[in-house]
C-alpha cells in the first residue's frame, strides 16, 4: 500500500514539473528509470528494441507489422520483418499469431500474406492462363516458392470469377481455357484426319506439343462421336479407312486365289495373323498350314489330283499344283490331312503322294527273280543260309543266357557284399573282410562287357548279311518300269527301302524252304502237310465269309449290323479260333480242337503269346465280338500276311462265285423240302428268295427274317410276299400262345391248321419265283 502512495506521490510530482513553464528537463538515465519503475509495477506493458533504445507497445508493434506488409505486397517474411521492426522475433511471432485469427491473413513457411496478395497472384495466373491457354500448379508453385496445398488452394478457389478457366479432369493439377480446348480438339481433329495407317498417338502429341492427359481424352470423345473414324488399341490408332482397305485386299485375294500367305498379312500390319482370317472367314473351310492357309478351292484342287492318281495306281507330286508360296511343310500337311480320310496311299518326300499299289505292282517285278535266285543261292551257299537260320534261333537263347548271367553276378555281389559283417553260425562265426576287386584304371565289368560287345560287333560285321538285292540296286530296276517314267528319284528309293526288307526276307524263306525240301526231313513235310491242311480249311471259311458278306452289304443301318455281328459270330469265330490254334502251334501251345475254343479260353490263350503274335490276334479277338466287318478282314489279313502265317487269299473269281452260291442255294432248298416247321420253313424260303432277287447268298438268324421280307418288298409280287407276311404273323401268334397260353383265346388247333395250309404254298413261292427283269434295283 506504501508503494502505490509512493507511486501516486511521483506521479504529481512529474505533472507539477511538466506544468511549470521552467527549462528543467528529464535527463535519459530518468526516464529509463521511472519507465522500468512502471514496467515493474505493470502499469504500463512495453517491449524494447533489440538494441534497447526503443519502447513499442504491442499496438505499435501489430500496426507497423501490417505496415510493412503493405509496403511488400502483401507478403513479408517474419525474419525480415524482425531486422526491420528490430524486435526480438518471438514477439514478431505472437503478434502475427494474433493478426491471423483476423481471418484476412495466413502464415505460409514463415511469410506473412494477406488477402490482397493472394488475389493479385489469382489475377498473375489469369493474366497467364489466357496467354497461354493453360498452365499447371507445378509451375505456379516453383514461381512464387509456396507451398502446393496453399497455392491449389487459392487458384481453385477463384476458378470462374477471378480466375477463367477450368480445371482438367485427369489431371486437376492442369488448369486451362475453353479456348485452349477447342484448339487442341481442332487440331487433333485434322491430325488424325489426316492419317491413313496405323499411328502412334505419341508421335502426333509430341508433333503438336499438346498435353497428354487432355490429349487422351479429346481424342477419345472424337472417337466416341464417330467425328474420328477409326479405332484405338493402347497406343495406336488404326483408321477405319485403313482396316477397310486391309479387308478388301485380303478379300480380294482370298476370293482370287483360295489362300492367304502368313506373310503377306504381315506386311499389311496384322499381328495374330491366324485369328484375324478364323474371325474373318469363320464360315470357310481353311485348313491352317505352317506358312499360309487353304481354302477349299486349293483343297479341291489337291484332293481331285490325288484321287485321280490313286485311281490309276499312279502317284503326283502336288508341290506344282500349289502356288509358289507353299512350302513343303504346307504340301505336307495338306497330304496328311488328306490321309486322315483315305486310305492306300503313302507320302513321299513331303510333296509326292503315291498308291500303295505301286509297292505291290514293283513288289511282282522281283517275285520270279527272287526264287530264281533265291534257289540258286541256296544250291551254291547253302551253308550261308544255314547260319542265318541258326542266328534266328539263337536270338532267344543267347537272351536267356544274358539274363542268367546277370542274375549269377547280382548273386555274386550280395555274397561279396557282406564283407565286414560278422557271419551267421552260432559261436564258431568269425568276421570275414574281402578285398576290392575293382582293377587300375578304371577298367571293370562295363569295361570288359564292353569288349564282349566290341567283339560281337566285329564278329557280326565280319560275317556277310544276306540280302536280295541293295537298295540302290532295287532303284535301278524300278526306275526303268514305265509307269514310274518321270516320277522323282525320292520316290523311286521309298519304293526301294520299302520293299528291301520284304524282298530280302521272302528271298531267305524261299533259300530256306529250297533247302528243306533237298533235306527232306519229316519235320519239314509235316509242316508242309499242317500248312496245305490251315490254307485249305482258312481259304473255304474265307470265301464264305466274302460270299456272305456281299449279302449283308445289300442291307442297310440297323440290319446291316445285326447281319455282321451274325456273321462274325459264326464263320468269323471259326476263323478266328483256327488262326489263334495255328498261330498257337508255332510255340507248342495247339490244343487238340480248335472248335471247342469259346471266347475266354482264346483270349487267355493269345495272352500267352509273344507279343509280336499277341497284338494281332488281340485285334482280331476283338474284332470278332464288334460289328465292323471291314476291321475284322483286316486283322485277319495281317495274320494272314508274310510276317505270321504266310497264307495265300485269293480273290474269288466270277465262275467260281457262281458255282458256290448256287450251290449253297441248292443245299437250301434240299433243307426246305424236307423241313416241316414252319418257323424254319419261312427262314429257308426268305433266304431263298433272297438269292433269287440278289444272286447273293445270306447268313442270318430266325430273328432277322422279318428284315429280310422287308427287303424282298422291293422285288417281290405283292401277294407272294402277303403270302410270306401271313404265316410270319401266324407263327408269331402261334409262339405267343405256347408261351402264354392263359393269355390266348384263339383256337391254338385252328391256327396250327392254318398254318399247314400256309406252307406248301410258302414252299412253292420259294422254289418256282424267278427274277423279274421290273425292279427297282438292279
Amino acid at each position: 500500500m506504501a508503494d502505490l502512495e509512493e507511486v501516486h506521490r511521483l506521479q504529481e510530482k512529474l505533472r507539477l514539473v511538466q506544468l511549470t513553464a521552467t527549462k528543467q528537463k528529464l535527463s535519459e538515465r530518468n526516464v529509463v528509470e521511472i519507465v522500468s519503475k512502471l514496467v515493474e509495477f505493470n502499469l504500463i506493458d512495453v517491449v524494447y528494441t533489440c538494441d534497447g533504445k526503443e519502447y513499442l507497445t504491442h499496438d505499435e508493434i501489430s500496426k507497423e507489422i501490417k505496415e510493412e506488409l503493405a509496403v511488400h505486397g502483401g507478403r513479408i517474411n517474419l525474419v525480415e520483418l524482425q531486422e526491420i521492426l528490430n524486435v526480438d522475433l518471438n514477439i514478431i511471432e505472437a503478434q502475427v499469431n494474433k493478426i491471423i485469427k483476423q481471418g484476412t491473413f495466413s502464415l505460409i513457411l514463415g511469410q506473412l500474406i494477406d488477402k490482397s496478395y493472394q488475389n493479385q497472384l489469382a489475377e498473375e495466373v489469369n493474366d497467364k492462363l489466357q496467354e497461354q491457354g493453360y498452365v499447371k500448379i507445378a509451375d505456379i508453385v516453383r514461381q512464387y516458392d509456396l507451398p502446393f496445398e496453399f497455392i491449389s488452394k487459392v487458384v481453385l478457389s477463384r476458378l470462374g470469377s477471378t480466375i477463367k478457366g477450368r480445371v482438367d479432369k485427369a489431371d486437376r493439377d492442369v488448369i486451362f481455357t475453353e479456348a485452349y480446348v477447342r484448339r487442341m480438339k481442332a487440331k487433333i481433329r485434322g491430325a488424325f484426319s489426316a492419317i491413313t495407317s496405323p499411328f502412334t498417338i505419341e508421335t502426333v502429341q509430341n508433333l503438336l506439343g499438346l498435353q497428354e492427359n487432355l490429349f487422351m481424352s479429346i481424342l477419345e470423345d472424337l472417337i466416341n462421336s464417330k467425328r474420328l473414324e477409326g479405332t484405338l488399341m493402347g497406343s495406336i490408332f488404326t483408321p477405319d479407312i485403313y482396316t477397310k482397305s486391309q479387308n478388301d485386299w485380303v478379300d480380294a485375294f482370298y476370293h482370287q486365289n483360295g489362300y492367304l500367305e502368313y506373310a503377306s498379312l504381315h506386311r499389311l500390319g496384322i499381328s495374330e495373323v491366324q485369328q484375324y482370317i478364323k474371325q474373318r472367314f469363320h464360315q470357310e473351310d481353311i485348313v491352317y498350314l505352317s506358312s499360309s492357309c487353304a481354302g477349299r478351292v486349293i483343297q479341291d484342287l489337291v484332293e481331285a489330283s490325288v484321287d485321280e492318281a490313286l485311281s490309276q495306281d499312279s502317284w503326283v507330286d502336288i508341290s506344282t499344283l500349289l502356288p509358289s508360296v507353299f512350302s513343303s511343310n504346307d504340301a505336307y500337311q495338306l497330304l496328311n490331312a488328306y490321309q486322315k480320310n483315305h486310305q492306300g496311299a503313302f507320302v513321299c518326300g513331303r510333296t509326292v503322294i503315291a498308291s500303295d499299289k505301286l509297292i505291290s505292282q514293283c513288289n511282282k517285278l522281283f517275285q520270279d527273280q527272287v526264287s530264281k535266285k533265291a534257289k540258286k543261292d541256296a544250291l551254291a551257299n547253302p551253308k550261308m543260309f544255314n547260319q542265318e537260320e541258326d542266328k534266328r534261333g539263337k536270338d532267344n537263347d543267347d537272351y536267356v543266357d544274358v539274363k542268367e548271367e546277370r542274375r549269377e553276378q547280382r548273386r555274386k555281389k550280395a555274397a561279396a557284399g557282406s564283407g565286414s559283417t560278422k557271419s551267421g553260425g552260432g559261436t564258431q562265426g568269425r568276421e570275414i573282410k574281402t578285398k576290392s576287386t575293382k582293377k587300375k584304371g578304371g577298367r571293370g565289368r562295363d569295361a570288359d562287357r564292353g569288349d564282349s560287345d566290341d567283339d560281337s560287333k566285329q564278329s557280326k560285321s565280319s560275317q556277310p548279311e544276306i540280302e536280295f538285292m541293295s537298295v540302290q540296286e532295287l532303284s535301278d530296276v524300278i526306275r526303268e518300269q514305265p509307269f514310274l517314267r518321270d516320277c522323282p528319284e525320292r520316290l523311286v528309293k521309298e519304293i526301294s527301302t520299302q520293299l528291301y526288307k520284304p524282298l530280302t526276307r521272302e528271298y531267305i524263306e524261299v533259300a530256306s524252304a529250297t533247302l528243306n525240301e533237298i533235306v527232306g526231313t519229316k519235320s519239314s513235310v509235316d509242316r508242309k502237310k499242317t500248312h496245305n491242311e490251315l490254307q485249305e480249311k482258312i481259304t473255304g471259311l474265307w470265301t464264305n465269309l466274302k460270299l456272305f458278306e456281299k449279302g449283308v452289304k445289300l442291307f442297310k443301318d440297323d440290319s446291316q449290323v445285326q447281319l455282321s455281328k451274325h456273321l462274325l459270330s459264326t464263320v468269323g469265330n471259326d476263323i478266328c479260333n483256327i488262326i489263334v490254334n495255328a498261330v498257337a502251334a508255332d510255340h507248342q501251345m495247339a490244343i487238340e480242337d480248335e472248335t471247342t475254343l469259346k471266347h475266354e479260353d482264346r483270349y487267355k490263350l493269345i495272352t500267352q503269346l509273344p507279343n509280336k503274335d499277341q497284338t494281332p490276334l488281340l485285334k482280331l479277338h476283338l474284332a470278332v465280338r464288334g460289328k465292323n466287318l471291314d476291321e475284322f478282314c483286316t486283322s485277319f489279313e495281317t495274320l494272314c500276311g508274310p510276317e505270321h502265317l504266310g497264307l495265300i487269299l485269293k480273290k474269288i473269281d466270277k465262275k467260281k462265285e457262281r458255282q458256290l452260291t448256287f450251290s449253297h442255294r441248292q443245299s437250301l432248298v434240299a433243307q426246305l423240302k424236307e423241313e416241316e416247321d414252319a418257323a424254319m420253313c419261312l427262314h429257308l424260303a426268305s433266304v431263298i428268295l433272297f438269292y433269287t432277287f440278289t444272286q447273293s447268298i445270306l447268313d442270318a438268324p430266325g430273328r432277322l427274317v422279318p428284315q429280310i421280307l422287308v427287303f424282298l418288298a422291293d422285288y417281290m409280287d405283292k401277294e407272294k410276299r402277303q403270302v410270306l407276311v401271313n404265316l410270319q404273323d401266324l407263327v408269331i401268334k402261334d409262339t405267343k400262345l405256347r408261351n402264354n397260353p392263359e393269355e390266348g383265346t384263339e383256337d391254338l388247333e385252328g391256327l396250327q391248321s392254318d398254318i399247314k395250309a400256309l406252307i406248301p404254298e410258302v414252299k412253292e413261292i420259294a422254289f418256282t419265283t424267278r427274277k423279274s427283269g421290273n425292279t427297282n434295283e438292279d
